[in-house]
């Protein structure tokens, strides 16, 4: 039977200093954490150097399972490209396997289709040789609320293999994203993260939910984390499971473990019984 790897968020336990967060992670069980780059007074915040990331990353016994991540990627400038060689430098230090990108979320970006797909690939050509230069994996995560410039993975999957791309570049699975837009697809073959959160708020339709109404996985859930997983499972996927709550209520528990342990341990049996 395959060994399902799970691993946190930084969100789980956005307001503990890095020793906290990965005690968490241990006390848990999980394998892998993913370290973000925009957690106030964190990380990247408070200037911690790769090499010493790493090191206590792996003194705790766990792995960097992503950076996360590098924000409105499809919209390519100066700026943009100096964010992105830092991280994925930073990344390749660390020994994080990839870089997390996130497209424009703005309703009054203006862009056409047609522009938004030339500046897809113009981004992605732009970030290959970076990714490939230091061994790092761009990880597309397309976002599913409205505004968002790139919600459905079809359009990722073409630009990526237009530009010849796959190998330094795959997919980010979102189940909360997934569900928020409805998307039909989910290219497993194509993808290298899967990022897990319940949603059991009921009053709003999908596209109505926030990234607060994010939280654990649990029997409650109508995002269909399971269902979703289980695809992934069945087409072979075997990489990190990330569990990645935004819920504020959560994020601000004394102890967040029993709570995770809870869900990880709802999640790891309902996979394990749907499969058999």
């Amino acid at each position: 039977m395959m060994m399902l790897k799970f691993a946190i968020n930084r969100t789980v336990s956005p307001f503990r200093d890095l020793t906290a967060f990965l005690a968490v992670a241990r006390g848990v069980g999980v394998q892998g954490v993913e370290i973000r780059n925009d957690v106030e007074g964190q990380e990247f915040a408070n200037g911690l150097a790769p090499r010493e990331l790493a090191s206590r990353v792996a003194e705790a016994g766990l792995t960097i399972a992503s950076i996360n991540a590098l924000q409105r990627f499809n919209d390519w400038n100066d700026e943009r490209a100096q964010e992105a060689r830092f991280l994925i430098e930073y990344a390749a230090t660390c020994g994080a396997p990839g870089i997390v990108l996130c497209p424009v979320v703005d309703e009054w970006d203006g862009r056409s289709p047609l522009q938004l797909e030339s500046d897809l690939r113009r981004s992605l050509l732009a970030l290959k040789p970076m990714l490939a230069d230091n061994g790092v994996i761009g990880l597309v995560e397309p976002l599913g609320m409205p505004a968002s410039t790139l919600k459905f993975k079809g359009p990722a999957v073409a630009a990526i293999e237009d530009i010849d791309g796959f190998g330094s570049l795959a997919l980010c699975h979102d189940t909360f994203q997934h569900f928020r837009c409805s998307d039909p697809a989910l290219y497993p073959q194509h993808t290298r993260l899967i990022h897990v959160s319940g949603v059991s708020r009921r009053d709003l339709p999908p596209e109505g939910l926030r990234e607060p109404d994010r939280g654990f996985v649990g029997a409650d859930d109508i995002a269909g984390n399971v269902e979703q997983v289980v695809r992934f499972l069945g087409a072979g996927y075997d990489g990190f499971i990330s569990f990645e709550p935004f819920d504020p209520v959560l994020q601000a528990l004394p102890d967040p473990g029993p709570a995770l342990a809870e869900s990880i341990r709802y999640l790891n049996s309902a996979l394990v019984n749907a499969r058999a």
